[in-house]
């Protein structure tokens, strides 16, 4: 998978410095307006083979490239202080701060020894949350940073006793974490344990450090990997399947804040499109939206019935963001596509080589 990924990005970056970068949807309105104003940001690789993290605007121009010393994977954003945090790709070492307005680089936190990140954070207030691992077992630890006001993070506590190999956490409420326990144990990318792995979807009181609620998939090799809040507080959970090849399950679930557990629906033909695995999701106050960079696609269902809307191709699909009433996607391929409030989707060549994931701003 990974030197698939790997290639289709080289031959996406080599494309865009032939064609001289973004191609469809810019006007000198557009560059005048926006030209200062990023509005979207992820992690990208660069024609040389080196990494960035690079934001765009509405009108899908580049505002800012910084480099980062390896590849890198989510991005938790703090809106208030205009950082973003930058996660290494698992198992990673550092953690990039970044001004979301000039790309200016603050600081950069490294792991503590033995420990690793998964990729993944999220901002509550003046604290970031992480999803870490030791080093030897892929034991499970959230890793709980103070912010400063110039962006460096000190850590402050950490919370462990909920599995092994979290991936993506998400803040559901100034109380509430969820955390996509993955099921794990890696030695580096390597799976230990797939006969043996125990994924959960794990919700913890951050006051205390207590899990809440625990939650199981039937198939014991669906890894939960990613996590989408919606707006009413559903917790959407993205898998990626670890069994025999053969076999198709669903790979979305969402348990409803008023207690139900239920995957999202799709017929085997369209499970299948996906190839066993959910890069990324996110919700709109209507619809749940996944991507698949192996299935070189992307769906979009119905939040409340559960029902598939639409699903459409995108060459190595990878980052999804969303708001209220709209979503965005991005790709390796350097496609992206909008969406604002229901309408049409809108597909532009960004010029951009972009990773899994990516944020709004």
């Amino acid at each position: 998978m990974v030197s698939h990924k790997r290639r289709r990005m080289l031959l996406s970056a080599l494309a865009v410095v032939a064609s001289g970068g973004f191609v469809g949807g810019v006007y000198s309105r557009a560059r005048a307006e926006h030209a200062l104003k990023p509005a979207y940001m992820g992690c990208a690789r660069q024609p040389d083979g080196q990494f960035n993290v690079t934001a765009i605007n509405d009108a899908g121009e580049v505002c800012f490239t910084s480099p980062l010393s390896h590849r890198g994977h989510g991005i938790a954003v703090d809106h208030s202080k205009r950082l973003a945090f930058v996660f290494a790709r698992r198992p990673g070492a550092y953690i990039s701060v970044i001004s979301t307005d000039t790309g200016e680089v603050f600081s950069t936190y490294h792991s503590d020894p033995r420990r690793y990140f998964y990729g993944h954070g999220d901002v509550l207030g003046d604290v970031l949350l992480t999803t870490e691992g030791i080093e030897g077992s892929s034991e499970g630890v959230i890793g709980i940073y103070r912010i400063a006001s110039n962006g460096s993070l000190s850590k402050l506590r950490e919370i462990t006793g909920f599995g092994i190999g979290p991936h993506e956490l998400k803040v559901v409420d100034e109380h509430t974490l969820a955390v996509a326990v993955g099921g794990i144990h890696t030695d580096k990318r390597t799976p230990m344990n797939l006969d043996t792995m125990k994924p959960a979807l794990v919700f913890i009181d951050i006051p205390s450090g207590r899990i809440t609620q625990q939650y199981h998939l039937e198939d014991h090799q669906l890894s939960i990997r990613h996590l989408a809040v919606s707006s009413a507080k559903d917790v959407v959970i993205a898998q990626q399947y670890k069994g025999d090849t053969d076999k198709v399950s669903p790979l979305l679930a969402i348990k409803r804040k008023n207690g139900d557990f239920v995957a999202l629906k799709a017929s085997t033909e369209q499970w299948t499109r996906f190839q066993h695995y959910i890069g990324s999701v996110a919700c709109t106050e209507k619809q749940v939206i996944a991507t698949s960079p192996r299935g070189n696609c992307f769906g979009v269902w119905d939040i409340a019935t559960g029902e598939l809307q639409s699903l459409s191709a995108l060459m190595d699909a990878s980052g999804v963001s969303a708001e209220a009433d709209r979503f965005a996607l991005s790709s390796g391929s350097g496609r992206v596509a909008f969406q604002l409030a229901r309408k049409s989707i809108n597909f532009h060549t960004s010029g951009v080589t972009w990773d899994n994931h990516w944020v709004m701003l």
